[in-house]
C-alpha cells in the first residue's frame, strides 16, 4: 500500500504552524531525518518495529501531510513503504495513524477561530 497523503487546506500562515508541529512531533519522539533528498519526521530504528516517517510540507494556502513506515522483509531489511491504513502492520500502522490525525485535527481547529469571510451578493442583476 503506498504512502498516506492529505493535503489540507490552512487559514493559517505556514510559519505560525511549524513550530507547534514540531514541538509536537518533537514530544512524540520523532527527529528530523534526510531520507531521499528529503526533510520529514521518523521514529524508530526498526528493531521491534518498523521506523516511523512523517513529511510535512507547507504551501501559502495548504499544509501537505505524507505518513508512512517501512516495510521490512527481515529485521533491518526494507524493501518498501506501507501507508497507515491496512490490517498488515496494524500495530505500527495505528500508532503513526494517531499522530497524523493529531496534527490533521490541529490544523483543522484553527479554522474554527479565522474569521469567516464575509460573501457579498452580486449586484450585476441590478
Amino acid at each position: 500500500m503506498a504512502r498516506y497523503v492529505n493535503e489540507i487546506k490552512s487559514p493559517v500562515d505556514p510559519n505560525l504552524l511549524t513550530d507547534p508541529i514540531s514541538q509536537y512531533m518533537q514530544s512524540e519522539g520523532f527527529s528530523l531525518y534526510n531520507y531521499k533528498g528529503t526533510t520529514l519526521w521518523k521514529k524508530g530504528v526498526g528493531m521491534l518495529t518498523a521506523p516511523q516517517y512523517l513529511a510535512i510540507s507547507y504551501t501559502p494556502d495548504a499544509v501537505r501531510i505524507e505518513a508512512f513506515i517501512k516495510y521490512a522483509l527481515f529485521p533491518g531489511v526494507y524493501i518498501g513503504e506501507m501507508g497507515i491504513k491496512g490490517f498488515f502492520g496494524a500495530l505500527p500502522k495505528s500508532l503513526l495513524a494517531d499522530r497524523v490525525y493529531k496534527i490533521e485535527a490541529y490544523i483543522a481547529s484553527l479554522w474554527a477561530n479565522y474569521p469567516q469571510q464575509q460573501e457579498y451578493p452580486n449586484n450585476n442583476n441590478v
